[in-house]
């Protein structure tokens, strides 16, 4: 019964109860749980959320400020920790140190290996506590999970119309501002869609 039962789970019947990840052992599950439990006594006086070391709080707080001490010497780009500058430096050099062993694919992040190792496992180990419907990453889940509460935190700064994720306020932004970062290879013309350049091909070069 308990084989058959992880057959019917993906193998991992076991799940936190706080954020739906599943795993294949008790122990494992065990393990997890001491994330969740520890002691969090360094908390944000603006918005309540609470970390378990300091310098952790010191960079969430920047959120707020919106200060980012750390500038890209290339591109003079700024971020508010010095791990998203190290991995945004990837971008000018291209370095992809994480590997992917089954397709040897390689990543800037080893957090986008992890999830990309997902789609050769199948594993999807986030799960929606209203559909059940399961996710690769926490981040999909989280956006899909405004499908239910009908939560859109994105807004627009000028004309206030509202989104559940960041892609289509961007998309979005381009009628305001006009941009048009889609061009054609053929006959140059540009686009602010990428689905828009697609159907131009398809219907004037194809």
């Amino acid at each position: 019964l308990t084989k058959h039962s992880r057959v019917n789970t993906g193998g991992k019947p076991y799940s936190c109860s706080i954020c739906n990840k599943s795993f294949k052992k008790r122990e494992s599950l065990n393990k997890h749980m001491r994330i969740h439990n520890v002691e969090k006594q360094f908390s944000c006086a603006m918005c309540s959320k609470s970390f378990s070391k300091n310098y952790s709080l010191t960079e969430h707080i920047r959120i707020h400020t919106g200060e980012k001490p750390f500038s890209c010497t290339i591109c003079n780009k700024s971020f508010t920790c010095k791990t998203y500058l190290t991995v945004h430096i990837r971008t000018h050099t291209g370095q992809k140190p994480f590997s992917c062993t089954t397709c040897n694919q390689s990543f800037a992040q080893r957090s986008v290996l992890t999830a990309h190792k997902r789609i050769h496992s199948g594993e999807k180990p986030y799960s929606c506590t209203i559909c059940n419907k399961r996710f690769l990453t926490k981040s999909t889940l989280n956006v899909h999970s405004r499908v239910h509460s009908g939560e859109k935190p994105y807004s627009c700064i000028i004309c206030n119309k509202t989104f559940s994720n960041k892609q289509p306020l961007t998309r979005h932004m381009r009628t305001h501002t006009g941009e048009k970062p889609y061009s054609c290879s053929v006959c140059n013309k540009a686009f602010s869609q990428k689905e828009h350049l697609t159907r131009h091909n398809n219907i004037t070069h194809a």
